[in-house]
């Protein structure tokens, strides 16, 4: 998987941003085919965005649209730089019992009180596809005069591509 040197730098600002907001929006499509959205505390993603972990119960609503519609969105908004970061993919459950240790951490013993081990205890798992990287305090912008993202896609070899 080779990238292009431009890459790094903005999947470095994506990782600020996205740890610098905290909190995400997941957006998934609900039975009737209308996006729904809720907040997610995801786990941060590895240095290549080649995924996305959440935490969930298996019977959430966001849990019942991955299985309808395995499309997802994540967006992080992060005011002080003002940035964001959308991730655009595909999603599937994971329900590997050491997949759940190792996404486990003791802040969640308050919803999963027999640990991870626990059978309300499910991850999703997203494949970003796509990423949208704005920050001006951090220098990542297209276009400032109009107010447009740098704009990643996967290629077939896993590798990032700027699509702008």
């Amino acid at each position: 998987m080779t990238q292009d040197s431009t890459i790094s730098p903005v999947l470095d600002v994506a990782h600020k941003t996205i740890a610098i907001a905290g909190c995400a929006s997941l957006v998934t499509m609900d039975e009737t085919g209308w996006p729904s959205a809720r907040a997610v505390a995801a786990f941060p993603p590895d240095e290549n965005f080649s995924k996305m972990v959440i935490a969930t119960h298996p019977d959430s609503r966001k849990t019942t649209h991955v299985k309808a519609d395995p499309r997802v969105l994540l967006s992080y908004l992060e005011l002080e730089n003002r940035g964001y970061v959308t991730i655009i993919g595909h999603a599937h459950l994971d329900d590997d019992r050491e997949a759940r240790k190792a996404y486990w951490t003791d802040r969640f013993s308050a919803f999963w009180p027999d640990g991870p081990e626990s059978d309300a205890y499910q991850l999703i798992v997203a494949e970003p596809e796509r990423l949208e990287v704005r920050s001006f305090g951090l220098g990542v912008a297209e276009d400032p005069t109009r107010w447009s993202p740098v704009i990643l896609e996967r290629r077939g070899s896993g590798a990032w591509a700027k699509n702008n």
